[in-house]
């Protein structure tokens, strides 16, 4: 099986549970007629005009170093543990804004390593879409608890939209 896929199903189905972007639920595909409506990854959010826009909405990692009872993606969780490398979700984010399924990207992630080394990676993806692809699209990104400034700040400038989640693991 094609291991991207694999990836994309596991890391968005983990990112369903981030209520900051709303998916449609829907698995109808395209069957000859326009458009589609594959779920895997794919929500909706409005914009400030109150257009719909469709992002690719996905974890960069389910690999998590901490072990919220409450999560998901806690360490202690069943569960494959997948993660991509930031080339592999901007040419997965390329492709899909070239088939016309999204606008933008709505990226989470649990915390691998540590915050700043999975933001470091998150960042990198960002700077290859934006400076590598050119691409211009929406790009909404969830800040990890615990990050630094600076990455929180370097973030900011390739993103449209930064968010944290209020929660705040620790190692209790």
């Amino acid at each position: 099986m094609n291991l991207m896929l694999d990836k994309l199903k596991i890391l968005a189905d983990s990112a369903k549970y981030d209520v900051s972007c709303s998916s449609s639920g829907v698995g109808r595909r395209n069957n000859g007629t326009i458009g589609s409506g594959a779920s895997e990854g794919i929500c909706h959010t409005w914009t400030a005009d109150g257009r719909c826009i469709s992002l690719l909405k996905v974890l960069f990692t389910n690999k998590c170093v901490y072990d919220c009872e409450y999560c998901v993606n806690r360490r202690s969780a069943d569960g494959q543990r997948v993660s991509f490398e930031p080339e592999e979700l901007a040419q997965l984010t390329i492709e899909f804004y070239r088939r016309n399924y999204i606008e933008g990207l709505f990226l989470s992630s649990a915390v691998e390593v540590s915050p700043d080394y999975t933001a470091e990676r998150i960042l990198s993806c960002l700077r290859l879409l934006r400076e590598k692809y050119g691409f211009a699209g929406y790009i909404h990104a969830k800040i990890i608890p615990g990050v630094s400034e600076e990455l929180v700040h370097a973030i900011g400038l390739v993103a449209d939209r930064l968010s944290v989640n209020i929660e705040m693991p620790t190692s209790k």
